[in-house]
């Protein structure tokens, strides 16, 4: 693809992606899929179960896990954890009318962690899938009465931005030790940020995001994408051009992702017009992966792109032929599945695709190690939109040979 002529050098500078290699995705696996009782049998699900628009997690095992906002018989939210086309539900919240969980994180051991409100005992919670229980974590820092986007890393540490009624901020937790990188400043007077969008937990323990610099005359109030180590160093990983002429962004999406080498992915928006998809790292230029107007590339869509340490980046968009999930690396970009192809299931092959104009995908997107790829798709039977088979939970296996890709012969 044609990069970016101002960010051009990056691709050299970022080793580890530049020895990436974007893979095919031609094996995808149904691992679960939910359907009205009126439509048919469901998948690794009970029957009624349902879930709407979560996010999937995936971890280099090629395990599953997602939240499941209703399950019959029960007011409680469940947790579906599986792999190789098998699972199911695996733990569950308090069981109280109305009550919510995040979506879930799923680290490699395997454990899940997600976050609770309007429950009895709210916070985070942690699930074990191999002896399925779910256990309070934490509900710190004291006054917080929200947990979102838990992440978890193998370490058992999470990240996550906590709410209070003064504002937000940016915690890990680990270990029983609570640490606040970053707040606003209606909860810490003197605090630079207005606003703290959500943040993406790497796994060397730093927290990096978006957030918004309030006005300290003469500099405006902006945005900027930043990494923060929960001790003091904070670095500027971009910004918008109102602040540095030398910038090609004027703005940015409200959540990305981050790696092992503390590479950020993220959508910004563009000065000369459409958006992209860029790679960010410290004292290095942003190495550009997608951008609308190149390669067919119509739309970028508002989920947060994933990001594996190989340095490939995937993300939902949209091309001329419908929507779809591409991955790059700065110099190659591929489709992963699109509006229209057919899948294997359990009723037999399946095609993606909606009877109107509604989304064919569902939620975010998840990405591994290995460059696997779990999504959530609309199905219903080849050449026919008018019956509806559900939303299918999948996996699409990377193609390249993962004993090279880790430099093994």
């Amino acid at each position: 693809m044609r990069l970016h002529p101002t960010l051009a050098l990056a691709a050299l500078l970022l080793t580890q992606a530049a020895a990436a290699l974007v893979p095919d995705h031609a094996q995808k696996q149904l691992q679960a899929r939910t359907n009205l009782p009126i439509n048919g049998p469901s998948f690794n699900l009970p029957e009624g179960s349902s879930f709407n628009s979560v996010t999937v997690a995936l971890n280099d095992n090629a395990e599953v896990a997602f939240k499941v906002q209703i399950l019959p018989g029960t007011n409680a939210a469940g947790v579906w954890f599986g792999g190789n086309g098998s699972g199911g539900i695996v733990c569950q919240s308090e069981n109280v009318v109305d009550v919510l969980i995040t979506d879930v994180s799923l680290d490699n051991q395997p454990r899940v962690v997600y976050a609770q409100t309007d429950g009895n005992t709210d916070g985070i919670y942690r699930c074990d899938p191999l002896a399925p229980s779910s256990v309070l974590v934490t509900a710190s820092p004291l006054g917080a009465n929200n947990w979102g986007s838990p992440q978890t890393l193998d370490d058992g540490s999470i990240g996550y931005r906590a709410s209070f009624n003064d504002g937000r901020a940016w915690v890990a937790f680990n270990n029983g030790t609570t640490t606040v990188f970053a707040s606003e400043f209606g909860i810490t007077p003197g605090s630079p940020y207005g606003f703290l969008f959500t943040p993406a937990y790497g796994p060397t323990g730093k927290i990096a995001g978006k957030v918004q610099i309030r006005e300290v005359v003469p500099v405006p109030q902006h945005d900027e994408i930043q990494i923060n180590n929960g001790a003091g160093s904070i670095a500027t990983l971009a910004t918008i051009r109102s602040i540095d002429p030398s910038s090609d962004f004027v703005g940015f999406n409200n959540s990305g992702a981050i790696n092992g080498f503390d590479q950020v992915a993220f959508v910004a928006s563009l000065f000369a017009g459409g958006s992209g998809v860029f790679i960010l790292s410290e004292g290095q230029p942003p190495l550009q992966i997608a951008q609308t107007g190149v390669d067919g590339l119509v739309e970028i869509e508002a989920f947060a792109p994933v990001l594996n340490d190989s340095g490939l980046v995937a993300f939902r968009g949209r091309d001329d032929m419908g929507q779809a999930i591409f991955i790059g690396d700065g110099v190659d970009l591929k489709k992963v599945v699109s509006q229209g192809d057919l899948l294997p299931s359990d009723l037999g092959m399946a095609q993606i695709g909606q009877n109107d104009a509604s989304p064919v995908f569902g939620g975010g997107i998840a990405i591994n190690d290995n460059g696997d790829i779990a999504f959530i798709a609309a199905l219903h039977p080849p050449g026919n939109n008018q019956v509806e088979w559900g939303s299918g939970v999948y996996v699409a296996y990377a193609g390249f040979d993962k004993i090279f890709s880790d430099g093994y012969e």
